[in-house]
Formats: structure tokens, C-alpha cells, sequence
């Protein structure tokens, strides 16, 4: 990109890169436009202020319903810190010979980049957590196949939830967009929806990855009620309310205590 763009080529090439990856990142559109980051960031205030994208920790958003199901790459730039922290806790949740499930979430991912080389059988049917997860020589890897959802780069249907129910999986990790202290936890896709309770069914333990963004929130679909969870793993971050909520319902729940 030339260097000297005018703030409105600047504006427009940014929307046009959003358009096309689902999501930017402040130090790649610096790159990309020759600018400074601070420049950068500037532009995105002033696009936000016009409604047409939602600024994010290090990047930004298109403005869409937080009802629906968000490209992964939106949702990958989303709470970062917070799902890495959530990931780490997540490992004590991992042993030699699991059968595990990993499912589509972001959060997953995170958790995906952290496993461990050890001998263990992995079902997922999240195209970057396989990807990921190829590069561990002990783990015994497997992909549910079926219908690709592109926004959420994940394997979705009848055939993956028929791949779900010939296998015994010990413990099951799912995120979720919402923890509703009364209904239970909820996604933005009838299809995800689905797939988590196939994946409930089949599975001895399930944990829910959330964030504390997800939490006292609800999306249109429950795939899960209270008890149909063992454990949720959040963050740091969670407000002393929403722990007391959590407790008082009767839900599991970890959170990493340092960093």
C-alpha cells in the first residue's frame, strides 16, 4: 500500500479489508497502510462513531447482532487474554489416554495451541483446532467430517453427529455464547446447537470454556440446562456477583488465580 493515503482511502481500504477477512487487526492495517498504529487507531474511533465497525482490543469488528453466530474470525479476536487464561486452566482437565472433544469455539483453539504431546485420542470438528493439533506426533487425531460452515470454519450436521455418537469421549470442552444462571447455556446457531447436545449425550465429563463476557447472558438456542455440565472454566476477570450467582445455582466452576 502507497504510503500518503488520504484519510478516506484509508477508511475505505479498511472497510474493504474487514469486508473480506471477517475482522483486522491494528498492527496488520498499519502494515498494510504504511500509517502508524496511533493513526490507525484513530480511524477506527471515527469509523466506529459512524456505526460501521465495532472497535475490539488490538482491532475491530464489523457491527453485527450479538444474537447470531459471528465469523470465527471475529470471534478470534475477542477477549484474547481472557480465553488464553481459560486455556491454561483448562490443561489440568487433560490426561494420557482422554478421549477428548474439542469443539469450534475460539476458545478452544487457544486451548488447542497449549495441548500437550501425550498419547490421547482428540475428536474435534473445528478445522483450526485439527490444523493445530497435527503438529503433535503422540495424539491420535480425529475430524467429525460433514457439512463446513465457512463462518465458523467447522465441520456442522447429521454426518458430524453421527461420527459423534460411534465414539466414547471422556470429557468434552464447548464454548458457549451465553451462561444464563436459571436457563443454562446457549449458542447463536441451531446447527452448533445440535452438535453440542450429540456431543453432551456421548461424552462422561463436559466443561464449558466462558468467558466473562458470556456470563448472566443468554443466545437463542440452549444446547445444555445447569446439570448437564460438570464444570465451567472462566477467567479472572468475573465479577464477585456473577461467581456468587454461579454458586448459589449449584454450577462447578474454575477460574486461573494468577497470570
Amino acid at each position: 500500500m502507497v504510503a500518503g493515503m488520504l484519510p478516506q482511502q484509508r477508511h475505505d481500504e479498511i472497510l474493504r479489508t474487514l469486508d473480506h477477512q471477517g475482522g483486522v487487526k491494528v498492527a496488520d492495517l498499519a502494515s498494510r497502510l504504511a500509517v502508524t498504529e496511533e493513526t490507525v487507531r484513530r480511524d477506527l474511533v471515527r469509523l466506529e462513531e459512524e456505526g460501521r465497525l465495532t472497535r475490539t482490543h488490538g482491532g475491530a469488528l464489523p457491527s453485527v447482532s450479538a444474537q447470531g453466530a459471528l465469523p470465527y474470525q471475529h470471534r478470534e479476536l475477542e477477549q484474547v487474554d481472557a480465553k488464553r487464561q481459560i486455556a491454561r486452566t483448562a490443561l489440568g482437565e487433560i490426561h494420557e489416554e482422554d478421549v477428548l472433544f474439542l469443539d469450534g469455539s475460539t476458545t478452544c483453539y487457544h486451548l488447542a495451541r497449549l495441548f500437550p504431546d501425550i498419547r490421547c485420542t482428540v475428536l474435534t470438528h473445528s478445522e483450526p483446532v485439527f490444523r493445530e493439533l497435527t503438529h503433535r506426533t503422540n495424539v491420535e487425531l480425529l475430524s467429525t467430517g460433514g457439512l463446513f460452515d465457512t463462518r465458523t470454519a467447522c465441520f456442522v450436521g447429521p454426518l458430524a453427529e453421527q461420527m459423534l455418537s460411534s465414539l466414547h469421549i471422556t470429557t468434552a470442552f464447548l464454548g458457549c455464547k451465553g451462561l444464563d444462571f436459571k436457563r443454562g447455556f446457549s449458542d447463536g446457531s441451531v446447527r452448533h446447537m445440535n452438535l453440542k447436545r450429540s456431543v453432551i449425550r456421548g461424552a462422561d465429563q463436559v466443561v464449558v470454556l466462558a468467558d466473562h463476557s458470556k456470563l448472566n447472558s443468554s443466545a437463542r438456542y440452549f444446547f445444555a440446562e445447569l446439570p448437564d455440565v460438570d464444570l465451567v472454566i472462566t477467567d479472572t476477570s468475573t465479577p464477585a456477583a456473577h461467581r456468587e450467582a454461579m454458586k448459589k445455582a449449584g454450577i462447578r466452576f474454575l477460574a486461573e488465580t494468577t497470570d
